[in-house]
């Protein structure tokens, strides 16, 4: 046993390794959901700013209403004028509504007279473009 003098006793070594660890997977979760809300938010900006309003696809609508066709002028006039109306011309657009009525819900429709096609283009030309 005189030999085995050297030899020392057990020593505590200091090990944080597992909190390395710890610290490590979360900062990679942290930069992983950065990135995905990173690519969300920027990909929903993105849309944003090609996607037109209601007020705009009404207007557009309402631009390129075909007044040959009575049927389609009815129901475009009547969805898409009602977001540009106001209280003081509620009155006068709820007569054209009620003009219109024959015009819907039919298979086949007459033609529109032209004192009512001269009324909706007098209306729309009166009510340009209020939001």
């Amino acid at each position: 046993m005189q030999e085995l003098r050297d030899i020392k006793g057990i020593v505590a070594i200091e090990d944080d390794s597992l909190l390395l660890l710890f610290g490590m997977s979360v900062a990679v979760v942290l930069l992983f959901v950065g990135v995905l809300l990173y690519f969300r938010f920027r990909k929903r900006r993105v849309k944003r700013r090609f996607k037109k309003s209601k007020f705009e696809l009404a207007k557009e609508r309402i631009e390129n209403i075909d007044f040959d066709d009575s049927k389609s002028v009815a129901y475009t006039f009547i969805e898409d004028v009602s977001t540009f109306v106001d209280d003081k011309d509620k009155e006068v657009y709820e007569k054209l509504v009620q003009k219109l009525e024959p015009y819907k819900y039919k298979k086949e429709v007459p033609t529109m007279d032209e004192k009512l096609k001269s009324e909706i283009k007098m209306f729309i030309k009166d009510i340009k473009w209020r939001i």
